[in-house]
């Protein structure tokens, strides 16, 4: 999934066999929440809705805003927050709380809700209810941790809950790392380069130029290649194809979709060229790496070309 699309939200249903596993997701989604419009969505269960008291949860959140600005408060923190964009906010159990986007603004959100007895222990000796507000700014990779819950969350099959718990596992494991990376978090340079690759990473069917994206971020087109070079290693041309190869082969393995629908979600003009570029990078077929690695034909022993 990426910003483009729309909203999602999924409540899931958990087995002993998952809470076992020590982690059970209980929600994930994805919401374009636009200005002036009603906050939180009425799709939700009502105990997830907030009261004039705000609400209480029986499970960990993390919320992510990628876009416009809000603000947040608990019975646990000093005040009223002011919550901008790349903003985590972190929910405990048992704790009473409210957030909302700016009226003006809106803001989009990326969610994933868990519990288990594991978390106790760990959340407690690394996060506090007094420090719910994370500043760490746009990040690709922790966008596409969301992207990766929200594929399993669509096919929630036995197994499913287990990946989940894994990577949200690595999601707080990120954050632990974010909250104490003093130095990348207040590198506007590293701020940019992360924007550049959400920007690149948006656009896959109407790709924006290099000289485009510089304008965007108020960058000339020399600094925004040298600087995104030295930050991730690779150039600009090069990170998207990569982009498109790996959201290629996680379509192929975790989703039903047909070639068709995945050459177009990648960006591709046609089958051909996705094809092509599929084999030149792989050494394979998009076919037969679909039935070597599919994660759908394993569980149901079907396939969808």
């Amino acid at each position: 999934m990426d910003m483009q699309t729309v909203n999602y939200l999924k409540y899931l249903s958990s087995h002993s066999a998952d809470e076992e596993w020590g982690i059970v997701c209980t929600t994930v989604g994805f919401q374009d929440v636009q200005s002036h419009m009603p906050y939180p969505a009425q799709s939700h269960p009502r105990h997830y809705n907030f009261t004039t008291n705000g609400r209480v949860l029986d499970e960990f959140q993390l919320v992510y805003i990628i876009k416009g600005n809000g603000y947040f408060q608990s019975e646990a923190s000093k005040g009223l927050l002011k919550v901008e964009s790349g903003t985590i906010i972190m929910l405990f159990p048992g704790v009473r709380h409210s957030y909302y986007p700016n009226p003006e603004s809106g803001w989009q959100e990326f969610w994933v809700g868990f519990k288990g007895e594991i978390l106790d222990k760990v959340l407690a000796a690394f996060f506090t209810p007094k420090e719910p507000i994370l500043k760490i700014g746009i990040r690709e990779s922790l966008i596409e941790l969301y992207d990766r819950i929200i594929g399993y969350s669509k096919m929630d099959t036995i197994g499913c809950q287990q990946v989940i718990g894994g990577i949200i596992f690595h999601i707080l494991g990120r954050l632990y790392y974010e909250k104490n990376d003093i130095t990348n978090r207040s590198n506007k340079k590293v701020e940019k380069i992360n924007q550049a690759q959400i920007l690149l990473r948006n656009n896959l069917s109407a790709p924006l130029s290099p000289a485009d994206i510089a304008d965007r971020l108020n960058m000339s087109y020399s600094s925004l290649r040298t600087q995104f070079k030295a930050v991730t290693g690779v150039s600009m041309s090069y990170y998207q194809q990569q982009f498109k190869l790996n959201l290629a082969k996680e379509l192929l393995t975790t989703s039903t979709k047909n070639i068709s629908e995945i050459a177009y979600e990648t960006g591709f003009e046609s089958i051909s060229r996705f094809c092509c570029f599929f084999r030149k990078h792989m050494q394979i077929t998009a076919s037969e790496f679909r039935a070597k690695n599919s994660v759908i034909h394993k569980l149901t022993g079907t396939y969808h070309f």
